[in-house]
């Protein structure tokens, strides 16, 4: 077999194993959620029952989520993508705050994107479960662990500047503390899609840019 022969058949192997890999995720999921849309209590429904729906085992349910909340809710853990980890950098005047708070953002996207279910249904879910507005909350804590690593190596390889706001002896808890304030704005700004009314999540854009600017007119000197 040719060199070019073999790279083909890999490639055609790992595809294989994505999709199968996709469509595991997308059938736990699915089966959460509708348990969840058929019980009051999300303590009535245990893993096993949403991994014998799923046609999987409990085993293989914790490959996929790391609780019968984030199977409910397609949450998968958080990474960076190549392609947002290359496009972030810090420029002279950037707004840090802000500028972290959309990569949050774009990183709780990504976790979040497979959702299989209609957005409307989801919401009724959260409606239904309080407890899992909360845990979707909870993920940015996650998402704000992830994005602390990329966002403190960020800060490191900026040139200081005259009047830079980011101390060169402790970049580690500047970028805690930064990541910290973006993930509270995030947060702000998150809330209301999830009450109000014809709101989704396509609105987040505009309603962090706004809860930016709110929060640099009320820290202004």
């Amino acid at each position: 077999m040719t060199a070019a022969a073999s790279d083909a058949v890999r490639t055609v192997t790992i595809s294989h194993r994505e999709r199968k890999r996709a469509r595991t995720w997308t059938a736990i999921h699915l089966a959460a959620a509708d348990a969840a849309a058929r019980h009051s209590r999300l303590s009535d429904i245990t893993v096993e029952t949403i991994a014998e729906q799923a046609e999987v085992s409990p085993r293989t349910f914790f490959n996929y989520f790391r609780s019968k909340e984030d199977a409910v809710l397609g949450l998968s853990s958080p990474v960076i993508d190549d392609t947002i980890a290359d496009g972030f950098d810090f420029e002279p005047g950037d707004d840090l705050v802000e500028k972290v708070a959309f990569l949050l953002l774009a990183v709780f996207r990504t976790a979040a994107s497979r959702r299989a279910i209609a957005y409307d249904e989801y919401i009724a879910l959260m409606d239904r479960h309080p407890e899992l507005a909360r845990r979707r909350f909870q993920h940015i804590d996650d998402v704000e662990a992830v994005v602390a690593e990329l966002v403190t190596e960020r800060l490191a390889a900026t040139p200081p500047a005259d009047g830079a706001p980011v101390p060169a002896s402790n970049v580690e808890g500047a970028a805690d503390m930064i990541v910290t304030v973006a993930g509270a704005l995030m947060r702000s700004a998150l809330r209301p899609l999830l009450t109000a009314p014809g709101k989704t999540e396509a609105d987040a854009d505009s309603v962090l840019r706004r809860t930016c600017l709110l929060f640099r007119e009320v820290t202004r000197p």
